[in-house]
């Protein structure tokens, strides 16, 4: 049994003629006939009485017709509701990343993006987190991935994960190439982001409460040039792991600083008073299960 064998039986209760069914749905007469005889023969029932001036409903037919309108209005109300479904899902989507954070997450995240939400216009801005911050309180961007957001009552801020701060060289510092102590780090010539930068906040922050200084001799924002400074040697850096994935910068140590670990929260950063976007929505829990699937492989 099939929908438009059931559809086109309606057509012919509703009229009352083959004749009139067949004009209105623009097939022939005969094409007609072998849809209801096949129904017929599967319901083993006869669906209509011919008289000369058409046809009437047999009971059985009058039977079949009330589920077969219920069966109609049941197909015709799911298409709508996926129409409705897929319209949901279209429009604007911008989504804001630090470069850092970009590197690694572009590639892998913005595929799945596009296949799961194809009539959706992506667009990805990168830049520093604070930037970042203000573009999503002004509504510039739909949600953005940033680390340590501070908090404020228009910003609705999501923690993906927590993640360890390495020390980054040419070469490891000390004996144990997987650890290395903050005190260790404070006496390294370091590569570090301007003063309000989350991760040197962080820093410093940890030094001081040990009663040590920081010893900064150059400040560069940008994650992947200081990386690159770092493999000419000239000077650590500290990061999270995941700002080094997809580098392709020669193999650069990564100890894990100790005496006390630190750690930088990376967030996901959307508007506090938005009206609730499906698309937005769904997005974003796509952007975070994937982030977390790429931090724990």
């Amino acid at each position: 049994m099939e929908i438009t064998q059931i559809r086109h039986f309606v057509r012919i209760a509703e009229t009352g003629s083959y004749i009139k069914a067949a004009d209105l749905l623009d097939i022939g007469q005969s094409t007609l006939s072998r849809q209801v005889r096949a129904l017929e023969v599967e319901l083993r029932a006869s669906l209509f009485y011919r008289h000369g001036r058409g046809v009437l409903l047999t009971e059985a037919g009058k039977k079949f017709l009330e589920y077969a309108r219920a069966v109609l209005h049941l197909m015709d109300s799911a298409a709508i509701a996926v129409r409705d479904s897929e319209s949901a899902f279209s429009g604007q989507l911008v989504i804001g990343m630090a470069p850092s954070i970009g590197r690694a997450c572009i590639p892998m995240l913005l595929p799945k993006l596009s296949e799961l939400y194809p009539r959706a216009a992506i667009s990805v801005v990168e830049g520093l987190s604070g930037a970042l911050y203000d573009a999503v309180l002004l509504g510039q961007l739909d949600f953005a991935l940033v680390y340590n957001p501070a908090a404020s009552p228009n910003i609705k801020i999501m923690p993906i994960v927590a993640e360890p701060l390495y020390l980054i060289g040419a070469n490891p510092v000390g004996a144990d190439v997987e650890r290395v102590s903050l005190a260790a780090v404070a006496k390294l010539p370091l590569i570090l982001p301007h003063g309000n930068h989350s991760i040197r906040v962080t820093v410093e922050s940890a030094a001081s409460r040990l009663g040590l200084g920081v010893n900064v001799t150059l400040q560069v924002d940008a994650s992947f040039s200081t990386m690159e400074l770092v493999a000419q040697g000239m000077g650590y850096s500290i990061m999270p792991r995941l700002v080094g994935r997809g580098s392709g910068l020669p193999a650069l140590s990564w100890q894990k600083i100790a005496n006390p670990e630190l750690e930088t929260t990376l967030c996901m950063v959307l508007q506090a008073q938005q009206p609730s976007n499906p698309l937005v929505v769904a997005a974003a829990e796509v952007a975070r299960t994937s982030l977390m699937e790429l931090l724990a492989g």
